[in-house]
């Protein structure tokens, strides 16, 4: 009897603890609710543009929480159904997509799409711009599928769902360049139009189409020069895509040539420390690495043709080998990746974990 008691007690102090967080969750809400209305437009634009220099710095959390107050400010002055609405779902949509979580950034942007369908209707530029990011959410969700340590087995069994998300988000990208496409001057550069290009041969990479990459790369690249400079880190982006082609193509010391400058670019904009500096970082590891490999496979088809040194290869386990300056470089690369991307991006980010696998596939890696 006294033992039931003791439950009920224990019951009712659960329940009691329950009942205390939803009350100041929903005292929470309430105040954030009224902060809002007593806000003003003016006060969500600041927000917005808030939001946008913590995009451009990297801080891709901290903008998510600036939106979301910027939203709930307009929300409450404009209603569900209106552009400005639409435009700052979007830019939620980009920054969950920096943060590696393609298929929230997905939803985010389908209702932005939506909105601006039942605002300003279907066909505009800022529609056409959120259908892209709609694309470029199916294209990460597509190359989310593969992990570091996938077998040729794993491969083959999700290249179904890969082929579906690339299809989407080529479909989403045709759609959106059909509209920049209207409204651009005819044999002008277009920015809008060279970023879907670009986005197209992100797609063309993912399924080892990498020569129909790289003509979409360098058309994209040539318009980006001529409308922002050599200078601009889009620029220094659309360089780092092209040393992507190259890399696939297995024309490492070219795509290291890319890489190089875009690394450059980047930093001068960026700084350091900054995710997509990191990224390229990732990259020029990765190059080095497959050029290692490439060149650790010559030199044991060498030794294996070569008397008497066939005879002591001859049923040795095979290993991956790199030596001289490759090596120390792809580790550097590597590092550095590493290093930003659990600072900047967390370790749960799909970048963190395979730059972590990478980093532990280097401790397999010996020099001859």
């Amino acid at each position: 009897m006294q033992q039931q008691q003791q439950q009920q007690q224990q019951q009712q102090g659960r329940k009691s603890a329950h009942q205390i967080a939803f009350e100041q969750a929903e005292a929470q809400r309430q105040a954030a609710a009224r902060a809002a209305k007593s806000a003003t437009l003016d006060d969500a634009t600041t927000l917005g543009e808030k939001g946008t220099i913590m995009m451009s710095k990297g801080n891709y959390n901290d903008a998510l929480v600036i939106y979301d107050k910027c939203l709930s400010i307009q929300l409450s002055h404009l209603g569900d159904l209106h552009p400005m609405v639409a435009h700052t779902v979007d830019l939620m949509g980009v920054a969950l997509l920096r943060l590696g979580n393609g298929q929230e950034a997905l939803e985010t942007f389908e209702k932005a799409v939506y909105i601006y369908e039942q605002s300003s209707g279907h066909g505009t530029p800022d529609w056409a711009l959120c259908v892209m990011h709609v694309g470029q959410a199916f294209e990460l969700l597509a190359e989310s599928q593969r992990g570091p340590g996938d077998t040729a087995q794993d491969i083959k069994a999700k290249q179904g769902t890969v082929d579906n998300y690339t299809e989407r988000a080529y479909e989403m990208y045709e759609k959106a360049l059909d509209v920049f496409q209207a409204r651009a001057e005819a044999n002008e550069a277009d920015l809008d139009v060279a970023n879907v290009v670009m986005a197209m041969g992100n797609v063309h990479n993912i399924r080892g189409e990498f020569m129909e990459a790289l003509r979409k790369y360098k058309y994209s690249l040539e318009h980006k020069i001529t409308l922002l400079g050599e200078e601009d880190p889009s620029v220094g982006w659309s360089k780092n895509n092209i040393g992507n082609a190259f890399k696939g193509l297995g024309k490492y010391d070219e795509a290291l040539k890319w890489y190089t400058e875009a690394l450059t670019a980047v930093t001068k904009h960026y700084g350091p420390e900054h995710p997509e500096v990191g990224h390229v970082h990732w990259n020029m590891g990765l190059c080095y690495q497959s050029k290692g490999e490439g060149d650790a496979q010559k030199r044991k088809v060498g030794w294996s043709t070569t008397w008497p040194l066939k005879y002591f290869t001859v049923g040795l386990q095979k290993r991956v080998a790199h030596e001289g300056e490759d090596f120390e470089k792809m580790s550097q690369h590597l590092h550095h990746a590493f290093d930003v991307f659990m600072k900047r991006l967390g370790e749960d980010h799909i970048s963190t974990i395979r730059s972590t696998a990478a980093m532990f596939a280097t401790r397999e890696l010996v020099r001859d």
